[in-house]
């Protein structure tokens, strides 16, 4: 099969166009066959191995009916004995690569995911699909070049994103600043400032990673400390041209230098619950909206937006989907033993919606409830012109905060009215817990440096931005009084010590940071501690 970087040097954009984003132009009949003929290929590779004998059963599906109804839905739990030993004998191939991820509740030391090779190459070509979307404005548009230079902003193999990175790569010949072999060897840290040290001579065109990180570099930027110091290397007149336009750009603004004074980004893409809210900062400090995708280790890529910066379009090729509607993802939250049905992407409405996805291309996760949830914002884009379901990430089913049935806040959410509030913070914590028999929300929050609002005064302004964002919540206080909702200061650097503490203990990347929402207890201890 031909490669993109093969395409761009025989300057095909329109074939490439139709390579990376043809999904788009598909309408549901051509989605749905796309998807079942691409299912039954993978039920074919699946039940000549041992696990998946064990997934599908005796009886194996004919019909897309016959494998939602006779096929049972898994966690991780069913895979754990298959891949804990990363044993390729039980798989139906022999895997490219093993991929990990520790989770978010430390149940499993690693979750590995097995990925062929035609897996990786749909891995890095979802991924160029969205790079080639961040920097397009209308259909057939194609700004991507075997010149381009990317900031490598994410984690190294063996996490998805480390793979990702290689796979972009290859399929486009694309510049890593650090290079991937380099960078790989080096913390966050160091590949972050190295990138940007490099890119200094090289330029940057496209950034992909997590958008509160685009944030805070342009904070650094903003405050006079996002350069850093030049090195002999770098005097060099490119460099020099490059930051007297900069301050040049930032004089004229009547403003301290920002990324986008520096660098002229053609796309920048990010992921996660954080894409909204830092979505303003990002434009400001980097001249460019980010373009958000959906992705996870076991699944990979699953979509991305268009230049409406709008939903999400879930591209048909990587995972087969089932949709399992809110109340019936209630329902078995509530019922362990209770089975929810599911519905196909032609099914869905505007709602939330679990999502439940089968890898394609010779994968082994079948039906499976990763715990996120989406929700369908609209049936199609007219902007765009896509005839497809739009989609955005929602939360995560285990964060959701439910106070007496009345309010249900995110992630999203909690940090909106955060960032709403104005005050400087390093990090938060937001937890259901119970005050005399009452349900509250705990906020604990750790301020920056030199932020010297008094602590009831942020307590206030917390207050009314959930009642500004959430109508329900304004009505929980009357029911059940003020002291619903409490916010904790925690000491300057109780994050860092955290992080320190449990990098020094040989923590998962993942495990170095507290989660948003719901930590243990132990946990909270230790940082008012």
């Amino acid at each position: 099969m031909t490669t993109v970087k093969e395409l761009m040097k025989q300057g095909k954009k329109a074939e490439i166009w139709t390579k990376l984003c043809g999904h788009l132009d598909l309408n549901m009949d051509e989605y749905m066959e796309i998807q079942e003929r691409l299912l039954f290929e993978q039920i074919e590779y699946l039940k000549h191995s041992e696990i998946g004998k064990a997934l599908l059963g005796e009886k194996i599906p004919t019909t897309i009916e016959e494998f939602c109804n006779l096929v049972p839905l898994t966690t991780y739990k069913d895979y754990d004995p298959f891949l804990k030993d990363q044993k390729s004998d039980v798989l139906p191939f022999e895997p490219f690569g093993w991929v990990r991820t520790s989770g978010r509740s430390g149940e499993y030391p690693w979750k590995w995911a097995p990925y062929t090779k035609q897996m990786y190459d749909q891995l890095g070509n979802g991924s160029l699909s969205a790079i080639l979307m961040s920097s397009a404005t209308r259909k057939g548009e194609v700004n991507i070049d075997p010149h381009n230079v990317l900031l490598l902003g994410t984690a190294p193999r063996p996490y998805v994103s480390g793979y990702l990175s290689l796979s972009v790569e290859e399929q486009s010949g694309f510049r890593f600043v650090p290079p991937l072999a380099e960078g790989e060897t080096m913390d966050f840290g160091e590949r972050i400032s190295a990138g940007f040290k490099q890119g200094m001579i090289t330029g940057l065109d496209y950034f992909y990673g997590l958008a509160s990180i685009l944030a805070k570099i342009g904070e650094r930027f903003e405050s006079g400390g996002g350069t850093g110091k030049l090195s002999a290397a770098m005097l060099k007149p490119s460099v020099l041209i490059r930051l007297v336009k900069g301050y040049l750009n930032a004089k004229l603004g009547k403003r301290n230098l920002l990324p986008k004074d520096i660098w002229n980004m053609k796309g920048v893409l990010t992921g996660g619950t954080d894409t909204e809210i830092f979505r303003k900062k990002i434009e400001y400090y980097w001249g460019k909206q980010p373009l958000e995708g959906y992705a996870c280790t076991e699944g990979g890529i699953f979509g991305f937006q268009s230049w409406s910066y709008k939903g999400m379009t879930l591209v048909p090729d990587s995972n087969f989907y089932e949709f399992i509607p809110y109340d019936e993802h209630i329902n078995s939250r509530i019922a362990k033993n209770y089975t929810p049905k599911t519905l196909l992407f032609r099914d869905l409405e505007p709602g939330i919606y679990e999502m439940v996805f089968t890898n394609l291309l010779g994968g082994v996760f079948t039906r499976y409830r990763i715990g996120d949830l989406i929700e369908v914002i609209s049936l199609r884009d007219d902007e765009v012109g896509v005839n497809l379901p739009q989609i955005r990430f929602y939360s995560r089913s285990d964060d959701i905060i439910d106070l007496g049935g009345m309010v249900r806040l995110t992630e999203k959410s909690i940090w909106f009215v955060i960032e709403a509030a104005k005050f400087r913070y390093v990090d938060w914590i937001a937890r259901k817990e119970e005050k005399e028999g009452k349900p509250i929300l705990h906020l604990y929050l750790e301020l920056a440096d030199g932020e010297m609002t008094p602590l009831d005064k942020i307590e206030e302004a917390l207050r009314v931005n959930f009642r500004a964002m959430n109508n329900e919540f304004g009505d929980f206080e009357k029911m059940l009084g003020k002291e619903n909702f409490v916010v904790t200061r925690l000491n300057n650097g109780s994050f860092a010590k955290y992080m320190e503490e449990q990098r020094a203990a040989g923590a998962d990347l993942a495990h170095l940071k507290p989660t948003h929402m719901q930590a243990p207890e132990k946990v909270i201890k230790r940082l008012l501690s």
